[in-house]
C-alpha cells in the first residue's frame, strides 16, 4: 500500500513522495540520508545487523538500545513482507536492520536539530 507524504526540496517548496508499506510490517519511519537509532525495550533486546535484507542473512553484529546510525538504503521489503529492511552504516559496518514488527519498532529517526 501507497500512501502520499509531502516531503521538502531545495526550493523550499513540499513535494509528495510515496510513503513505503511492506504487507506484515508497521509503517515505515527511518529515512535514508538521515541518523536513526535502536529503541529501547524493557528485555533489553539489541537489533541484528545482518548482511542482506533477511532473517536468513548471517548477523554481522549486534546493536545495543539507543546507539545511533546512519541509514543508506532501504526500504526493502523481505519476501514475507513481515519487516521492513533498511542498509545502514553503524560505525563503518554495513548492513541490514529490520524496522519492527507487528508489535514494537526495533529502530527510530534520530533527527537534531
Amino acid at each position: 500500500r501507497v500512501t502520499l507524504e509531502p516531503s521538502k526540496t531545495p526550493g523550499g517548496f513540499p513535494t509528495v513522495t510515496p510513503h513505503f508499506f511492506c504487507e506484515g510490517a508497521p509503517e515505515s519511519f527511518l529515512i535514508v540520508g538521515e541518523r536513526g537509532r535502536v529503541t529501547y525495550t524493557e528485555d533489553d533486546e539489541t537489533l541484528n545487523l545482518r548482511s542482506g535484507p533477511g532473517v536468513e542473512y548471517q548477523i554481522l553484529k549486534q546493536i545495543e538500545q539507543l546507539e545511533t546510525f546512519f541509514v543508506t538504503d532501504g526500504p526493502q521489503c523481505d519476501d514475507d513482507g513481515e519487516y521492513t529492511w533498511f542498509q545502514i552504516d553503524y560505525k563503518g559496518q554495513i548492513g541490514w536492520i529490520a524496522e519492527g514488527d507487528e508489535t514494537q519498532y526495533y529502530a527510530e529517526p534520530f533527527l537534531t536539530g
